[in-house]
């Protein structure tokens, strides 16, 4: 994920959506340990952020509608110990995700 120190809020959200954008389009809908890996690895790091409070559950959700293998192998890995343990169990309207990530990028 790229720095957005001296940003703003907005502009740090939209920095976090264009970055899952892109991550998304790369990443194959497949149960490869290198490809969970990856994905493990984006959605700690999302986090990790302190400057605003990322759009965690509709990025998963996204991720579960776009990946649904990916999404279920990703999910598999992830022990109940896990901080991304409770970002999987939550479940939202994919309609209003897209809706509320399309409000950011304004």
């Amino acid at each position: 994920m790229k720095s957005a120190n001296t940003d703003g809020p907005l502009q740090v959200k939209q920095l976090i959506i264009r970055d899952f954008h892109d991550m998304i389009e790369q990443l194959p809908d497949n149960d490869q340990p290198a490809t969970i890996q990856k994905l493990v690895r984006f959605l700690q790091g999302l986090l990790r952020i302190k400057q605003v409070v990322p759009p965690v559950v509709e990025i998963v959700t996204l991720i579960k509608q776009a990946k649904p293998t990916l999404y279920h192998a990703a999910r598999r890995t992830v022990t109940t110990t896990s901080n991304l343990h409770l970002i999987f169990q939550i479940d939202m309207d994919p309609v209003l995700a897209q809706e509320r990530m399309n409000e950011f990028l304004k």
